[in-house]
């Protein structure tokens, strides 16, 4: 599509976008169901495009799928009509908790108090415990529950990261995504 797409684009609300991200997404996966409550769902625009990002808002790995790359996150390019990463590697990777999974996430978010606003959440199921590992550009925790009591074991490790310097060139985006909070 060109520039003129893209500014037509960028001139609709958030909602607006995120609307039409469903589009796309009904045509070309109608098999796909998702729970918009699962994801944290942002738009972005450049000059060159305008994407709607859906994070998943806890991303929980299974024992039984430990050594699989799962994808949590997808995202729809409106200005292309491109969805990533599904129309490059299928949705097969696409992590979608069965029942017995979701128990086990709802189990963890009800010992542990989660989601933490501002952070990635992630959980990775162990034989015996769940390791919960939270983090975002400033700081990150690492704790573990045990599987059945719910209670902390093993202590936790939490810390904070140097900032990163803002002016190295070559890692200066000249037409950055922005996103779109309206």
């Amino acid at each position: 599509m060109d520039n003129t797409t893209t500014t037509n684009l960028k001139g609709l609300q958030k909602d607006e976008l995120i609307e039409r991200a469903q589009k796309p997404l009904k045509t070309k996966y109608p098999d796909f169901v998702y729970d918009v409550k699962d994801y944290d769902i942002t738009a972005w625009a450049n000059t060159e495009k305008v994407v709607i990002q859906f994070r998943r808002i806890i991303r929980f790995t299974p024992l039984d799928k430990k050594d699989e790359n799962l994808d949590y996150d997808f995202e729809v390019d409106l200005t292309h009509q491109g969805i990533s990463p599904f129309d490059t590697w299928g949705m097969k990777r696409l992590y979608i908790p069965t029942k017995d999974e979701q128990k086990k996430i709802d189990f963890v978010v009800n010992s542990f108090g989660m989601p933490r606003l501002g952070f990635n959440n992630s959980i990775v199921e162990d034989s015996t415990m769940y390791k919960i590992h939270i983090d975002n550009e400033a700081a990150f925790g690492h704790y573990f529950i045990d599987k059945i009591t719910g209670e902390e074991c093993l202590g936790s490790i939490e810390g904070s990261y140097a900032p990163m310097p803002d002016d190295i060139p070559e890692l200066i985006d000249p037409d950055p995504l922005v996103e779109i909070k309206e």
